[in-house]
């Protein structure tokens, strides 16, 4: 399983060739845009700034290609258009947007056949091909890869770009298991690379070579390749492929048994990431560290790095849901201030042609009485389209408002639901001096599981929010399949096992073996673990939570979810089913912000189904989700 990810990982540094050769530091390229004007070498500027921060910092690299674009489409530069589209899709693709990253793709395509550049159809189709590879999409991604293949070796098609179609294609055979492709095409990229004096790059694809092997347990020639890797890049600095080879070396003496030197090459690696600040190199070098001292069986070691990992992947994939909703938001400020400078250009065009009517209309007047009639006319028409523009202007004020209060109670959400994880944190620093003045190791033995207990509520926070914003955009996939209702109880069953245990809870499951849903699996997964979760928190020890299942009308099954908490009164009740988006925070015994409740609500809009709520004060509350049932002639998979 590492081996898999650090091939990912290979692949992903091969996609960050350069895309324009040697390009100046960031400091330089900053400092040269504030005396460029605007003109096709500021386009240029911005595009290699893009580039350049679209892999460690892509949510900055965002400001820059966006200004690209948008300068090089009124300067009519569509050269500097299509490498600003390229570089830009490159930011949106490290950020899990992948639809509008092949969007982007697809728009220098256009350009690229527009202007006849091999170079830039090569580029396009590959990048194409990248954002399909990563999600596991091999079909459309070999599609892509063939067609960049038709022109990689036309004239002015670039070796960077060659390059990193050869070494994708042959990442994507090996990935398929044609085994004898991908060594063609690794081979191929590597020989250009020794061809070209391309020191970094020879590097780079004797390591995906001595990956390969190291798969197929052809130990002896995996760690040769690997250790000629790491020696074309010791004289190279700032690599940073370097930190992942040495890892992919310690991987190889790890698995001989040779744990002296995997420690020492292992530490090298962590060095050069921290420097670097390479976090996922510095993630591999923990979790290697780990094995390497479990297999010395120095277990309290192995622990503590194992520690360290969880907490860097925690931070780690925070990071990326926090940037990727900070792309979503970009993306879409983008699109509201083009709408509202295309409306108010509209509205000058508008008034001038009114205003040069209005001159035509008084020379008429002027020239004879016959053009009254006429002016007059034109004035209650006048009149009448300044009317419909105030309107028009009234509706667009009382959206804008509508757009401005939704963002409100989107940070009132996230503020308040914050503040508990967020004070369970603070807590748990506080319990710890406080044990620690006491003495007390058994209440720091306890500690981690509170740690644990926020983290995961924090966790669970995000995945919401995160569902929520890519649902409002219609840009989540809906890809329906049989699901055994058994099966997703028993899921929901073993994750929250600990959770029971702790509150002293039981869980009664209540689901025949021949009820099947025609649903989505992700979405309905995530109604259950939210109405789940809700009951768990609002039941005390000792109570029951009952999840049911039983087919209500022909075609239909209703899942059932029912607790022994306080219950709610009949206005909390209401309020949770009315439509409004974003309610504001809910208060009495089931206080909170209704989101995890809201998205089950769309979810099961979503797939053609219904939720409704029953509860009453001391008496706990009962959730009805229903959906649509398997049909006999349904199909196995989403046509």
């Amino acid at each position: 399983m590492r081996c898999l990810l650090l091939v990912a990982l290979l692949l992903v540094a091969l996609l960050l060739s350069s895309l324009w050769g040697q390009a100046a530091s960031v400091p330089e390229l900053r400092q040269q845009l504030q005396t460029q004007p605007a003109d096709t070498g500021r386009v240029r500027l911005l595009n290699e700034l893009c580039y350049i921060l679209h892999d460690n910092r892509p949510t900055q690299a965002l400001r820059y290609g966006e200004q690209s674009v948008v300068l090089a489409r009124k300067l009519a530069d569509r050269p500097g258009l299509m490498r600003g589209l390229l570089a830009l899709a490159s930011c949106y693709a490290n950020l899990a947007d992948g639809p509008h990253a092949l969007e982007l793709q697809q728009e220098a395509l256009l350009l690229a056949r527009q202007l006849r550049s091999n170079d830039g159809l090569v580029r396009s189709f590959t990048g194409m091909g990248s954002v399909y590879h990563e999600r596991n999409d091999t079909a459309a991604a070999l599609l892509n890869y063939r067609r960049a293949l038709r022109f990689a070796y036309e004239p002015e098609v670039k070796v960077s770009s060659q390059l990193m179609l050869f070494g994708n294609l042959g990442n994507l055979y090996f990935t398929m298991r044609y085994r004898s492709r991908g060594m063609l095409f690794t081979r191929r990229a590597l020989e250009l690379a020794r061809r070209h004096g391309d020191q970094a790059g020879e590097s780079l694809y004797l390591a995906n070579l001595g990956t390969y092997y190291l798969q197929m347990k052809r130990m002896g020639t995996a760690e040769g390749l690997l250790r000629k890797a790491v020696s074309l890049l010791e004289p190279l600095p700032g690599q940073r492929f370097e930190a992942g080879h040495l890892e992919l070396l310690a991987t190889v003496l790890l698995l001989n048994n040779e744990l002296e030197e995997a420690e020492e090459l292992t530490r090298r690696a962590l060095t050069l990431a921290r420097n670097l600040d390479y976090q996922e190199r510095v993630l591999d070098a923990y979790s290697l560290l780990a094995d390497i001292n479990a297999a010395r069986r120095e277990y309290d070691q192995a622990y503590e790095w194992q520690l360290r990992f969880r907490s860097l992947n925690d931070s780690l994939n925070s990071r990326s849901r926090l940037q990727t909703l900070l792309a979503l938001q970009t993306r879409y400020e983008t699109a509201d201030k083009e709408r509202i400078i295309q409306q108010l250009t509209d509205r000058e065009n508008v008034m001038q042609q009114r205003n040069r009517a209005q001159i035509v209309a008084i020379v008429t007047l002027l020239l004879g009485l016959g053009g009254a009639g006429l002016l007059y006319t034109k004035l209650r028409r006048s009149r009448a389209a300044v009317a419909a523009n105030n309107q028009a202007l009234e509706r667009t004020s009382a959206e804008l408002r509508q757009v401005a209060a939704s963002k409100d109670r989107l940070y009132a959400i996230v503020a308040h639901d914050l503040r508990g994880p967020v004070t369970s944190f603070a807590s748990v620093t506080e319990l710890i001096d406080f044990y620690l003045r006491q003495g007390d190791e058994a209440g720091l033995r306890r500690l981690p599981e509170l740690v644990r207990q926020s983290a995961h509520q924090l966790n669970h926070l995000l995945d919401n929010l995160l569902n929520w914003a890519v649902s409002q955009t219609g840009e989540l996939a809906f890809r329906p399949q049989l699901l055994g209702v058994a099966d997703l109880f028993g899921d929901i069953h073993r994750l929250y096992a600990n959770a029971l245990v702790a509150k002293q809870l039981t869980m009664h499951l209540d689901a025949g073996p021949d009820l099947l849903l025609w649903a989505d699996s992700h979405m309905t997964q995530t109604i259950l673990r939210n109405l789940v979760g809700n009951a768990l928190k609002f039941t005390p020890s000792g109570g029951h939570i009952r999840l049911e299942a039983q087919e209500s009308s022909p075609g239909r099954i209703t899942l059932r979810v029912e607790d022994t908490g306080s219950g709610m009164p009949t206005e909390q009740v209401a309020a949770l089913h009315r439509s409004e988006a974003l309610a504001p925070p809910l208060q009495g015994p089931r206080s909170g912000t209704g989101l995890g409740l809201l998205l089950c609500r769309a979810f099961s809009s979503r797939q053609a189904g219904s939720l409704r709520i029953e509860s009453t004060p001391g008496q706990g509350t009962t959730v009805y989700v229903t959906l649509p049932a398997a049909l006999p002639e349904a199909p196995a998979q989403e046509s």
